[in-house]
């Protein structure tokens, strides 16, 4: 009888310590696939951004503004408007943290940019802008992501001036 415990006990160890390496491939694979879409962003590469990025999922934005994240797209500015908007631009991953099906980025975006904002024409301002996304990843795809950017440092990078409001 207790030869049958302790083997029962170490196939239990032994299946604990399997269901551990396999969460971790799993959050290494998910990392893998969210840096996979930011040398996409980088490189302007919308194929690969509508292959990695499921078209029902949601984006969830500041102010709990929601979209979906649409597609599959033909143009790199319908994919993604600030890559399209950056020339010469760099984006890298300041940080990158996995656990289950869940993947945090911390990164910088930087380059030329041009484009309107706000009805105002902007042309080939340099900037830099920081972003924090929260991806979940599921079936090889990003499913969901909250994401959330310094928009004030880059209103003032790009000429806008914020005012207190006239009392």
């Amino acid at each position: 009888m207790r030869i049958a415990a302790m083997i029962i006990s170490m196939l239990l160890s032994a299946l604990s310590v399997c269901g551990q390496q396999s969460a971790a491939n799993d959050s290494e694979a998910n990392k893998a696939l969210v840096q996979r879409a930011f040398q996409a962003f980088n490189q302007g590469d919308f194929k690969t951004l509508n292959d990695v990025f499921d078209p029902k999922g949601p984006i969830h934005g500041r102010r709990g503004q929601d979209e979906v994240q649409g597609g599959p797209f033909a143009e790199l500015k319908d994919s993604c408007p600030m890559c399209a908007a950056l020339s010469n631009r760099q984006i890298k991953i300041d940080l990158i943290v996995a656990e289950g099906d869940m993947v945090a980025v911390r990164s910088t975006w930087s380059g030329k940019y041009s484009g309107t904002v706000r009805g105002t024409a902007v042309a080939d301002k340099d900037i830099s802008v920081t972003y924090t996304n929260f991806y979940r990843v599921a079936g090889g795809r990003v499913v969901e992501n909250w994401y959330q950017s310094d928009s004030l440092s880059l209103a003032e990078q790009l000429g806008f001036k914020l005012t207190p409001p006239a009392h």
